[in-house]
């Protein structure tokens, strides 16, 4: 049995960065994603005579979209399904007039058909409350691709006077993700070189290679990475606990907060006041321990 350490000497470049980004309403339901970065623990096995080292490098590289896709929801009810299909389509069509005067392509549009569904609601008669059938529901979603941040302003605007007002989320696309995948291979190659060459000259160890234990692509859009908070002080009540209590309503917010390059053993293209697509590798190399100098 071969006895298996995990061989772990971060060397960290260190970065800070301040970035905003827009936002849509499906950061209410969004959790932020965290990439598997190594905790510098050492494990091994205590049975068997031969040793495999672990050498790892996590690198993350910080990418300006090429293209942008804002992702409206429309919704309209109505007494039949033609009537609520009928509004919900206008209403598209208002939109879409509207970006055409914006540079728009319409095939940079593409209108998505969710669901129609009936929709039910409560009639009181004396003390008895039935729920009755009331109309049908049609709901589609709008996608809207850009590559000029500066037009989703406008675009919200033509969306607000269509009476469109759910703004689902933005996307970002890069075009080119092999390229970005190569970067990060050979970034990340060298870190683990690096690596390998510092605890030879630090401890006279030599390392062999055997093979490629892992290696993990991921990618963390804007929209993955909002955190939410609330920011108030409330008061206490003392002697009411007869009375009702009627409490505020306190806004709930977002911020968008990226991965942390002090996480990373080095970062590609730091992040400026523009906020860009994160993609990180994790590799992880084995090596046989041969002797000591």
């Amino acid at each position: 049995m071969r006895k298996t350490l995990s061989l772990i000497f971060p060397i960290l470049l260190f970065s800070g960065f301040v970035v905003a980004q827009e936002s849509g309403n499906r950061a209410y339901g969004t959790q932020k994603r965290k990439p598997t970065v190594n905790s510098g623990v050492l494990t091994g096995n205590p049975d068997g005579k031969a040793l495999a080292y672990f050498v790892e490098a996590n690198v993350l590289m910080n990418v300006k979209a090429d293209s942008y896709t804002a992702v409206f929801g429309v919704v309209q009810e109505g007494l039949t399904s033609t009537e609520s299909g009928s509004k919900t389509d206008a209403a598209i069509a208002s939109f879409t007039k509207e970006l055409d005067t914006l540079g728009i392509k319409r095939s940079d549009i593409f209108v998505d058909f969710i669901t129609q569904n009936k929709i039910y609601d409560y009639a009181a008669s004396g003390s008895t409350v039935t729920e009755k059938f009331s109309g049908f529901e049609t709901k589609k979603n709008v996608e809207v691709r850009y590559r000029d941040r500066e037009v989703l302003d406008k675009v919200l605007a033509a969306a607000s006077r269509a009476s469109i007002y759910d703004l689902i989320e933005v996307d970002y696309t890069v075009s080119d993700v092999n390229a970005v995948h190569a970067k990060l291979y050979d970034e990340a190659v060298k870190v683990i070189k690096q690596k390998e060459a510092s605890y030879t000259n630090s401890f006279g160890i030599k390392l062999a290679p055997t093979n490629l234990a892992n290696e993990k692509y991921d990618a963390f859009f804007p929209s993955d990475l909002y955190s939410n908070y609330q920011a108030y002080e409330a008061g206490n009540t003392y002697g009411d606990y007869n009375n009702r209590v009627v409490q505020a309503r306190k806004t709930r917010t977002f911020f968008y907060d990226p991965l942390n390059a002090s996480d990373f053993d080095a970062v590609i293209n730091q992040i400026g006041i523009e906020p860009m697509v994160q993609f990180t590798l994790y590799m992880k190399m084995q090596y046989d321990l041969g002797a000591k100098k």
